[in-house]
């Protein structure tokens, strides 16, 4: 049995005649997966695979968090908006779930990877942690630090976190809850750390295919995602999930996937950067 963390209240899974997993959350609280990658990024999963999964999984909000870019957030937000308007020809017990969602986007910076949630527009990547926290709060957004300390992946370490807190730059919260390797390894180091900065700690899988799709999460009071950002900044959200993703896919999978992070998706975004930076200059790239 896949032990299951959650540092705030008990949980557990249950499973309907349906199929539809309910995740069982303390009255009055919501769960948010809020670091999630779709295929127009570097993950695998479609944007209706990560609404349908969503749903399954019985979550209430959702923050899409592909690299450096929105258009994964864009397409699932489209989707949402469509089912809305039109109503869906799929499952009615799965489209008449609510399911709101958080425009975010994992930003690559000099120092290591940044989540910004409630943006409108990416930060420009690969400059200075400081530039990409200036354009996020520019934004009204939130500005989260997943897989702290990570080794495996390009994260900030403690020595650039504390410098970017002495500066006075605002960090709103702290991955605590990562079930990837980048991120169990640090886990003990990160909260040891954490009870002197005092950070707001949040969870997300860190889904790059839809059977990861919350396995973390975070726990707040309320439903909405407004709630869930007051939740943050107030320090009322906990993170929580299971130990390890499951199920567990085969190498093979694992190791395509990576190859596509690494090979296929960094030039993909490149050319979206171009295409960017070309457009507003009123350059039109196809």
């Amino acid at each position: 049995m896949t032990k299951e963390l959650s540092f705030a209240t008990a949980s557990d899974h249950q499973t309907s005649p349906a199929g539809t997993m309910t995740l069982m959350t303390a009255a009055g609280y919501s769960r948010a997966d809020i670091h999630m990658h779709t295929n127009l990024g570097d993950g695998w999963a479609s944007p209706a695979q990560v609404i349908k999964e969503a749903r399954r999984r019985g979550l209430r909000l959702i923050a899409i968090t592909d690299h450096d870019h929105l258009e994964g957030a864009w397409r699932v937000a489209e989707l949402l908006a469509r089912e809305q308007a039109l109503g869906s020809d799929g499952d009615a017990q799965e489209a008449a779930t609510p399911l709101e969602l958080v425009i975010g986007v994992e930003v690559t910076t000099r120092d290591g990877h940044l989540l910004g949630l409630f943006v409108d527009k990416p930060p420009r990547a690969q400059r200075p942690a400081e530039e990409a926290i200036d354009e996020i709060k520019a934004q009204g957004g939130l500005v989260v630090v997943p897989h702290p300390f990570g080794r495996l992946v390009p994260s900030l370490s403690r020595a650039r976190i504390e410098e970017l807190l002495s500066k006075g730059y605002c960090i709103d919260a702290l991955e605590m809850y990562n079930p990837s390797p980048a991120n169990a390894s640090q886990r003990h180091m990160v909260r040891l750390a954490n009870q002197e900065w005092q950070l707001a700690e949040v969870g997300g899988s860190d889904a790059h295919f839809w059977q990861h799709i919350g396995v973390a999460y975070t726990l707040f009071p309320g439903q909405s995602a407004e709630e869930l950002r007051q939740a943050i900044l107030l320090r009322r959200a906990t993170p929580g999930g299971q130990e390890v993703p499951t199920p567990r896919l085969p190498l093979g999978v694992y190791v395509a996937q990576c190859a596509w992070s690494w090979l296929v998706d960094p030039p993909r975004r490149a050319w979206r950067a171009r295409r960017n930076h070309q457009n507003h200059r009123g350059v039109v790239v196809r």
